[in-house]
């Protein structure tokens, strides 16, 4: 009686246990990319050959498969059957999972994995700097945006203020090339302030030379 019982509950528990992965049988990367760009999606590579079962249980665990088949389109590639994919993404042995943007970009990779939860917590650790990334880079290009339209409109104060915000960000994701063109910037709203302050002060000096010497005339005449 007990053995009845056993087994109806093992059964039970397989589903909670495994998943699948909802594989893309399309074989051209590029396809598989545009596939992912219409659907916000990222692009998973797993490369397997004959002695890489442990990491084919690992990717049927259902919280891996499960947060696979939310984010990404996913690929699987026999090692000697797909040799220009690896070359081209220098993938040298299996099992190796590469994850690339919508574009193509390697985004990161995870080689010789041994358990599900070191996995999964690799793969997110991986998704979520993408995602903190393109925030970030979101937020400086915003920023760099209203710096430059508050420049052209003579609003060099809070230009700057914006300017400022989209360097610290630009260092952040270490991209030079906007971070000199923020400094530069910087340096040129200081001198438009510079300037205004000193046509500002030449304005009411001459205000206040003009009063004294209208004063000085009333005076004269009387």
């Amino acid at each position: 009686m007990v053995k009845k019982c056993v087994i109806p509950i093992i059964l039970l528990l397989i589903p909670l246990v495994n998943g699948y992965v909802n594989w893309v049988y399309e074989t051209d990367l590029n396809t598989v990319c545009e596939m992912a760009k219409a659907e916000n999606k990222l692009v998973l590579l797993y490369v397997y050959d004959e002695w890489t079962e442990n990491a084919d249980r690992i990717l049927e665990n259902s919280k891996v498969s499960e947060y696979i088949n939310s984010h990404f389109y996913a690929m699987k590639l026999y090692k000697f059957t797909s040799k220009a994919i690896c070359e081209a993404y220098g993938i040298e042995k299996a099992p190796t999972v590469v994850f690339l943007d919508a574009y193509g970009e390697e985004i990161g990779r995870i080689e010789g994995f041994s358990n599900a939860e070191d996995f999964y917590n690799e793969m997110k650790e991986t998704i979520e700097a993408k995602e903190f990334r393109e925030k970030l880079r979101d937020e400086a290009y915003e920023a760099l945006t209203n710096a430059d339209s508050l420049y052209a409109k003579g609003k060099y104060r809070e230009s700057k203020e914006q300017y400022n915000i989209a360097l610290n960000k630009f260092k952040q994701l270490g991209e030079k090339e906007k971070e000199e063109y923020c400094k530069s910037k910087i340096s040129d709203a200081d001198l438009k302030i510079q300037l205004d302050l000193l046509r500002y002060g030449l304005i009411i000096f001459v205000a206040v030379v003009a009063f004294f010497a209208l004063i000085y005339y009333i005076s004269a005449k009387k």
